[in-house]
């Protein structure tokens, strides 16, 4: 059996990337009338098989300021086993495939309250009633482990898109100056997941 540690780490005040970058989707964007929100935070995964050492530490993690600022972010350490194997690393169906169901697991320690919805938390909180919720998981290719970083992003579209998931595709992958912002599908993966 294979466990993944997930350690995902998000902004306690605004993040100026994800303002910018929903700003420019809104105004720019083919499909960003209806985008209501964007919010981001950095994932770092890692896998090991149960008996096994694990390949790193997420008190480590947490205890270097390149991860985690007490005073910036709050964090969330999530544990997934009987997971797939490092599903990050296959290149030919990283482009937009589904993120595994369970993803990023069970809570195992944060610094939100409650055990319920962290990953919510840490991702700007419930969508509106009528809306929908797209995560995107965006990471380096060609990495080889064993510690893999990415960012997730959440977008949060409005009731009146017909299809959500299509929208979220449309501003997520660059193919044109009004098509896609947050993932450049030459350099990077990404796995996704509908949130309803």
């Amino acid at each position: 059996m294979i466990i993944q540690t997930t350690l995902m780490i998000g902004h306690k005040g605004v993040d100026l990337h994800a303002e910018t970058a929903g700003r420019v989707a809104r105004r720019n964007l083919i499909g960003g009338e209806h985008l209501l929100a964007l919010h981001r935070a950095e994932f770092h995964c890692f896998w090991q098989e149960t008996g096994s050492d694990a390949p790193e530490s997420v008190a480590r993690m947490l205890s270097v300021g390149r991860f985690f600022n007490p005073n910036k972010h709050h964090y969330a350490h999530f544990e997934l086993q009987g997971a797939e194997s490092p599903w990050f690393f296959d290149a030919v169906a990283a482009r937009g495939a589904q993120l595994p169901a369970a993803w990023p697991g069970t809570v195992v320690a944060s610094d939100l309250p409650g055990e319920n919805e962290i990953l919510t938390a840490l991702l700007g909180g419930p969508a509106p009633s009528g809306a929908t919720s797209v995560d995107v998981c965006a990471y380096a290719l060609g990495e080889e482990g064993p510690l893999l970083s990415g960012e997730i992003w959440r977008l949060t579209i409005d009731g009146s898109a017909k299809d959500p998931a299509a929208v979220a595709a449309s501003l997520v992958e660059a193919r044109s100056s009004r098509e896609g912002l947050l993932v450049n599908p030459h350099m990077q993966g990404w796995r996704t997941a509908l949130r309803v």
